[in-house]
């Protein structure tokens, strides 16, 4: 098959789970013995206008940034442009979406292109839109981050009602989908998230990994790797760190990531006098991230709301870490197939610290534990949740 994936976000620099997502897809697609090409937005960063990377070719899109309504039509008007470029040297069979505003122009105008279209919702536009807008400035900003996400939530429904399928990776999402934009179940397909067990394994010392990364051999270490955005719950994280006590005296809080709420954290860090406790070390490159996940005690996921899946949950279990998590979205969906101990009894600091104090009082107090959880969580990543399987189900998808 000739594929096309329109995509908001670049395959070529993997910041996050969207754009690992694409990346698998394509690169995924690719070994099947399909021809992938990439439609996506050009980064602001990265002006290159075609990148090709392992085989992949990921043609971009300009777009406009000097104001919303600006960036919302540049990024319709532009894409079809670049959709028409693209398949003129590769006609489609089918289209795969992921994001709606690379997708809306396309599916709108260009819809006779391509005999399947795909959309993989990995969540909900305007539910993301909203979770970084800033909520608290003046009325003005308030009244347009309100219609910004009005915007997108229409945008989103008018892509995935033309959809011949919608792809989710979780159920949580699957009952979103339904429920907000009415789609009906039977166009609405769940292949579940994955990771790839050969670059996610456990390490052979995990003292030497510690010492690679510079990271204190005898801290019982806690990590987690979020963007630093409200909905990921990292101020509940560290306060729980301080409710701890005397039992959190030995931990060592990690967190990778970048956001717009480093320096509220940082000052969190500071007033609750947790600087020997927690640490904020920026962005981890994806080449390290299967190092902290080995390295760690502990992987935490504290999200407070929109999981969609959660690929870390996946990629820490897979180097035989165990997972604790929020009874948020998607993370019970993988967590309590293992345990439910490794679901927390809620989202606040209370919550996560009354969780935390149980699971490290199970290692202390039974040795073979953590071994007993990292065990069963690689087993259940290489039976459930491997990219191979996943493209090969999305493959029966897009040939059906």
């Amino acid at each position: 098959m000739k594929i096309l994936l329109l995509a908001d976000v670049s395959a070529v620099s993997v910041i996050g789970g969207a754009e690992r997502v694409l990346r698998e897809h394509a690169l995924g697609l690719g070994r099947r013995g399909h021809e992938a090409a990439i439609v996506a937005r050009m980064p602001p960063d990265d002006q290159r206008p075609t990148v090709e990377q392992d085989g992949i070719a990921e043609h971009r899109f300009p777009v406009s940034r000097r104001h919303a309504l600006a960036f919302v039509w540049s990024s319709l008007r532009q894409s079809v442009k670049t959709f028409d470029q693209v398949r003129g040297s590769v006609p489609a069979d089918v289209v795969v979406m992921y994001q709606a505003l690379a997708a809306a122009g396309a599916i709108l105008r260009r819809r006779p292109c391509a005999r399947q279209w795909v959309y993989v919702c990995l969540s909900l536009a305007h539910e993301e839109y909203l979770s970084r807008a800033n909520r608290t400035g003046t009325w003005l900003n308030r009244l347009q981050s309100a219609v910004n996400a009005k915007v997108r939530l229409w945008i989103e429904r008018l892509v995935l009602r033309r959809c011949d399928l919608v792809i989710v990776l979780s159920e949580f999402m699957r009952e979103r989908v339904k429920a907000v934009h009415r789609v009906p179940e039977d166009r609405i397909r769940l292949i579940p998230g994955a990771a790839d067990p050969a670059k996610f394994r456990p390490a052979g010392d995990r003292a030497s990994v510690r010492q690679s990364l510079k990271l204190p051999p005898a801290k019982t270490l806690l990590v987690t790797v979020r963007n630093l955005v409200p909905r990921m719950g990292l101020e509940h994280l560290i306060a729980a760190m301080q409710e701890l006590g005397e039992e959190g005296r030995d931990c060592l809080l990690v967190i990778g990531g970048e956001g717009p709420l480093r320096s509220s954290l940082e000052r969190q860090i500071r007033e609750q006098g947790l600087s020997d406790r927690v640490a904020l070390l920026g962005f981890i490159l994806e080449a390290d991230l299967p190092k902290y996940y080995q390295a760690a005690d502990l992987v935490l996921m504290p999200t407070q709301e929109m999981e969609g899946f959660g690929l870390v949950t996946v990629e820490a279990l897979a180097c035989g870490t165990p997972v604790l998590g929020t009874p948020v979205a998607a993370i019970p969906e993988v967590l309590a197939r293992l345990d439910p101990a490794l679901v927390a009894e809620g989202t606040d600091s209370r919550s996560l610290a009354s969780s935390l104090r149980n699971i490290l009082r199970r290692f202390r107090e039974r040795p073979d534990e953590r071994a007993r959880l990292a065990a069963a969580g690689r087993a259940l990543v290489e039976r459930d949740y491997t990219w191979e399987k996943h493209v090969a189900r999305l493959e029966r998808e897009l040939s059906g």
